[in-house]
């Protein structure tokens, strides 16, 4: 099934409540706080927003935060099997190292490292997740080029609970009230392989994908509290993983196992003056991902068990001033943290890493028109310092019709792996910086709203991961690899269009379409496609709203559809050639008492095998049960 066959069968039938962009803002959402780094109304903000409500969470099924984002236009989604695996993420043409990625408006675990796990972090608790497209370097300095991701959790849920089975012995309890979310899943996650030979030894692997199985648990909590003039809201997470890790398909290991733990906590203060909002906030995290394997395994590489272990620190100031025209946002950030790793092969490295900023931006805004001005000077230790400017403006056309403009300088020092992970670092890597900008023209009275916009990443020193050793097609020795270490390329260059349409609700019936084309994402010192970088995608969706009272509570849909990266570079792994595929989603919903839901989803419905990253194809169609108290 190609993509333009999807929408001339579906385009009338399909769509579901999908993200909804800043010119469109869902009903539930009215406020936002990640893109100008405080409170706003969606529809006014003018950096390109994008958000994932709770109910819309809910409504789908999105266990983790790759989940949830995988239909949000400009985003890009690469999964590595099945829940509890990695998963590849960018936005507009970026890679994860270029997207900063934020819980409660403080960086996640992993952020030093660029080993954010959105493959498995969850969705309960989550209140909201908001996106922001487009360089975020002015207010939130290195590592936002291609945009922010901020996971904003509930400080005040209501009692609910959730109990999910499925195919693959895959099971998930949630409980949740009180400000707690506590969370259980585990799954054996053994799924069919096609028969294939490896490469390197000749011989064929099994038909089913051995030593998979995945166990998680995770709490969070939340406090929202006022003490006198003091706003004080508090935040705290615990993720601990256990999965077997299988090794590159087809060289699969029996052996090999990961267990992974994500801590963090946030503290924010915050007091409101007659035109005022200061507020202080501090910030921790802890991650540790462990690997090991048995030497007696032919394709287990270790001598001994991997430990890699990144703590961090961050304290925040800012301030929001009011005018009766205008807004000043200025603040100052500051981190510190360490980073060690041990190979599993002797060879250990310990680093420490700090960044200290300061920022400052002006909004002011006329009858039809609102523009903004910022600059950041951030200091990143000894690789040196970078200053961020950016500019803005949103036009009302009137009728409805809006036109929003972003342009900025944006920039990322390496990461701690890049420039120290043994066997793989180059500490000789210097910062990227690029150029980044959009367009977008949006109309709220156009059906039921549509928006379409364009988006250009001009980036220079784009650090990339190239083949120094036994690099393919050549075939490697017996029980050798290919080997990569990261180095800087000359320059890169990604640009595309995005389209969003939504229709107004018919009889409980609402569909959506959205559209990325990311027509150039290419290395063009080598002029070679940049990896993980599909050049279309669809996303094609319905809802059906259930009547108020009754056995039928609501279904929905969604096809999606990817292109693939059209060119394949014969030098890279195989988990950088992404191919083309389409999957089928859907789900229906009753009511199986007064505040209580029985749902049926269906994933990958079409049972296309796609190899997406790392050669594992997805598990192909998987079904589940849910049964879900409301509050």
């Amino acid at each position: 099934m190609t993509i333009f066959s999807t929408v001339h069968v579906l385009a009338t039938a399909l769509a579901l409540s999908t993200p909804s962009p800043s010119p469109t803002p869902p009903p539930q959402i009215v406020h936002v706080v990640t893109g100008d780094r405080s409170d706003e109304t969606l529809g006014n903000a003018t950096r390109t927003t994008y958000v994932v409500s709770a109910a819309q969470i809910a409504k789908q099924g999105y266990r983790t935060v790759g989940d949830a984002l995988a239909a949000v236009p400009g985003v890009e989604i690469s999964n590595y099997g099945p829940i509890g695996a990695n998963v590849s993420y960018g936005i507009r043409g970026s890679s994860s190292a270029q997207v900063l990625v934020l819980v409660d408006g403080a960086p996640a675990p992993g952020s030093f490292s660029n080993s954010v796990p959105l493959g498995t972090m969850t969705t309960a608790g989550v209140k909201r997740i908001e996106v922001v497209e487009g360089g975020g370097s002015t207010l939130y300095g290195e590592g936002a080029i291609g945009g922010i991701i901020n996971v904003i959790t509930d400080g005040k849920n209501a009692p609910s609970a959730l109990l999910q089975y499925g195919t693959f012995d895959d099971a998930l309890l949630r409980v949740s009230g009180g400000g707690f979310t506590l969370e259980r899943i585990v799954a054996n996650d053994t799924y069919g392989l096609p028969p294939s030979a490896d490469p390197a030894t000749g011989l064929s692997n099994p038909a089913t994908r051995s030593n998979s199985d995945y166990e998680a648990t995770s709490a969070r909590y939340g406090l929202d509290r006022r003490a006198g003039a003091v706003q004080i809201s508090l935040r705290a997470s615990l993720e601990s993983d256990s999965t077997g890790a299988a090794g590159y398909f087809p060289s699969l290991s029996t052996t090999s196992r990961e267990d992974d733990v994500n801590q963090g906590a946030t503290l924010a203060l915050s007091h409101a003056g007659a035109q005022s909002l200061a507020t202080l906030q501090f910030g921790g995290t802890r991650q540790q991902i462990a690997f090991a394997c048995l030497s007696s395994d032919p394709n287990c590489a270790l001598l001994d068990p991997a430990l890699s272990t990144e703590s961090r620190s961050d304290l925040s100031f800012r301030n929001v001033v009011h005018g009766d025209s205008s807004r000043l946002i200025y603040g100052a950030d500051f981190s510190r943290g360490v980073v060690r790793s041990d190979d599993g092969a002797g060879d250990v490295t310990y680093d420490a890493l700090a960044q200290a900023a300061g920022y400052a931006q002006e909004n002011w805004s006329t009858r039809n028109a609102e523009f903004y001005a910022g600059l950041r000077a951030e200091r990143d230790g000894s690789l040196g310092g970078e200053y961020s400017p950016s500019v803005g403006a949103r036009f009302d056309l009137g009728r409805a019709l809006t036109l929003k403009a972003n342009a900025a300088n944006a920039f990322r020092a390496p990461n701690a792996s890049e420039l120290y992970f043994p066997g793989y670092g180059n500490p000789n890597l210097v910062p990227e910086r690029a150029r980044v900008g959009d367009l977008t023209l949006a109309d709220s009275a156009f059906l039921g709203g549509a928006s379409i916009g364009w988006f250009t990443n001009d980036t220079r020193n784009l650090i990339v991961a190239s083949c120094i050793q036994y690099c393919p097609p050549t075939v490697p020795p017996p029980n050798q690899y290919p080997v990569y270490a990261p180095e800087n390329v000359a320059h890169s260059l990604a640009q595309g269009l995005t389209l969003e349409v939504h229709t107004v609700p018919y009889n409980g019936i609402t569909t959506s379409l959205g559209v990325t084309d990311l027509y150039e994402a290419v290395d063009l010192s080598g002029n070679t496609r940049l990896p993980n970088d599909p050049v279309f995608s669809v996303d094609l969706a319905l809802d059906v709203a259930g009547p108020a009272r009754g056995w039928f509570a609501g279904a929905g849909a969604i096809v999606r559809s990817v292109g693939a990266s059209g060119y394949v570079d014969p030098t890279q792994p195989l988990f950088y050639q992404p191919a083309a595929y389409t999957t089928v989603d859907a789900h229906a919903s009753v009511r199986a008492g007064t505040r209580t839901l029985l749902t049926f989803r269906g994933y990958n419905l079409g049972n296309e095998r796609y190899a997406a990253v790392g050669g594992y194809p997805m598990p192909g169609r998987t079904l589940t049960v849910e049964l879900s108290s409301r509050p």
